[in-house]
């Protein structure tokens, strides 16, 4: 019998809450993901994935550093991480014609936290400005964009419809935040999920001529 893990058992949790209806994949000797959430008109395949607390995120030097400059760690790589691990099991699905959503949670403590920054610079790489000089000697922000260490393009990845943080604390006892992969090949209508998402957000060409570096949160 496979223990659920606390990622698994919130993400139940909050489905219930939401009046959401999930289906357990029952695993085999091929990669499976874990759920197929039954959802109006379509189902929805989820990936969980969890971030637990390594002996860094455990150190006192790093919680006493944290809490001296009020901020913590955006886990850039342990996302990137969690997107390769958990992808090939959304992938196999996908050709099956179901959109895939990784769901990530951070078990590892307050000292990391996933956001729009994490999320962003995990899928599409690190945000940069560009410049040059003019005509004139001045020199001029020309655009924006992402680097290196990108993990979602128009090529890769495109199998994943969507990227979710589940959260916990608030006024509510869990959160999802839905950030939408503008590459895939199989997207996920914003309103199939508003029952599910506490936001949802939309990105531009991440890689085009001038990106939006910053998603869009969607009205739904």
């Amino acid at each position: 019998m496979t223990v659920q893990t606390i990622s698994e058992q919130l993400f139940e949790q909050h489905c219930a809450s939401r009046s959401v209806h999930l289906r357990r994949i029952q695993q085999s000797a091929q990669q499976e993901p874990d759920y197929e959430v039954l959802l109006c008109p379509a189902s929805v395949i989820a990936e969980i994935k969890q971030m637990d607390a390594n002996s860094r995120d455990l150190s006192r030097e790093l919680l006493e550093e944290c809490q001296e400059q009020g901020m913590g760690l955006a886990p850039v790589k342990r996302v990137r991480e969690m997107i390769a691990s958990g992808y090939p099991q959304l992938k196999r699905y996908s050709k099956l014609g179901f959109p895939g959503m990784l769901v990530t949670y951070n078990n590892a403590g307050l000292v990391n936290y996933i956001d729009q920054f994490t999320v962003t610079k995990a899928m599409f790489g690190s945000p940069g400005l560009y410049f040059a000089l003019d005509q004139g000697g001045v020199i001029r922000m020309t655009g924006q964009g992402f680097g290196g260490g990108r993990k979602v393009t128009r090529n890769t990845c495109r199998a994943l419809s969507a990227l979710c943080v589940l959260s916990t604390g608030g006024p509510a006892v869990t959160r999802l935040d839905v950030y939408h992969n503008p590459y895939a090949t199989i997207p996920i209508a914003p309103s199939l999920l508003s029952s599910l998402a506490d936001r949802q957000f939309a990105y531009g060409d991440p890689h085009g001529k001038s990106p939006l570096v910053t998603p869009s949160l969607l009205e739904v």
